[in-house]
């Protein structure tokens, strides 16, 4: 049985294994986050404009008219929100596919060609992940809503909290059984997720989705520090271009960086559910 430390190091060569297609992959990440950075920028406009309107009227802020507000903002945030969750979705196919490439013990990275096939499994991974956090959602919402004593909120906030963190740990293993199938079915075959990690071992399961964490963090915070030193020459070389600025690094940082950890952290994921099937 491969110990966490081989399966991490496998998973950190992976992406290097085809860097055409690890860049095919940074192309949908670098979309995605150049859209996100649109969709703040007119978010704040947004924002600022019914700031704008709320201190010049005696109204408050709900109840400002649809017509005093930037429509053709609004309606392009909203185009946007729309573009970037289909393009989330074929992501998430990817991974998919990475993972179910991890437990086939394939070497190379999946294509692009069965676009369609991306965005179904996209779909289906999705649904799964929004099932799996439900109920602490609701939890959460709940506390926000129902609950006005102070200290019971943060109790209920720390219930919550817990009830993500059990979500999450089953997740990573009820996408894998997914995976492993192409059944849907499967992600929610509570008794067979349970036995697979079990047969892994508890601490074993826990302890290298911690470390693959732990060392996905460390490569997001140094790639983190060298993109802000790049910023600053470009701040220092292009003034007043915040905007431009900050388009040109997330496209870098989608095209390079999030796109190698999701290689990274799907692999060594699949090799968790291969190691807990032996």
């Amino acid at each position: 049985m491969a110990s966490i430390t081989d399966c991490v190091v496998e998973g950190l060569k992976y992406p290097f294994n085809d860097i055409k297609k690890l860049l095919g992959c940074g192309v949908l990440f670098a979309l995605m986050s150049a859209i996100s950075v649109f969709i703040g920028a007119k978010s704040f406009d947004i924002f600022r404009t019914t700031i704008h309107i709320v201190e010049n009227t005696t109204g408050s802020l709900s109840q400002v008219p649809f017509s005093q507000l930037p429509a053709g903002d609004i309606y392009l945030v909203a185009g946007l929100a729309i573009i970037g969750f289909i393009i989330s979705l074929f992501i998430f196919g990817y991974q998919y596919n990475i993972v179910k490439f991890s437990i086939d013990k394939k070497e190379d990275l999946p294509g692009f060609s069965d676009i369609l096939g991306m965005f179904i499994k996209g779909i289906k991974y999705f649904i799964v992940t929004v099932a799996y956090n439900i109920i602490p959602m609701l939890v959460l919402i709940g506390a926000i809503v129902l609950v006005g004593d102070s200290s019971m909120l943060m109790v209920i906030f720390l219930v919550s909290a817990v009830l993500f963190i059990i979500a999450y740990f089953l997740l990573v293993m009820a996408l894998n059984n997914m995976i492993a199938y192409d059944s849907i079915k499967k992600a929610f075959d509570l008794r067979e997720i349970i036995d697979n990690i079990a047969n892994l071992g508890w601490g074993k399961y826990i302890g290298i989705i911690l470390f693959t964490i732990i060392v996905y963090m460390i490569i997001m915070v140094a790639v983190s520090f060298i993109l802000s030193l790049i910023t600053g020459v470009f701040i220092a070389v292009v003034s007043n271009q915040a905007f431009i600025i900050s388009i040109f690094i997330a496209i870098i940082e989608g095209l390079f960086v999030d796109s190698y950890g999701t290689l990274f952290f799907n692999r060594v994921c699949g090799s968790i559910y291969r190691e807990s099937i032996k």
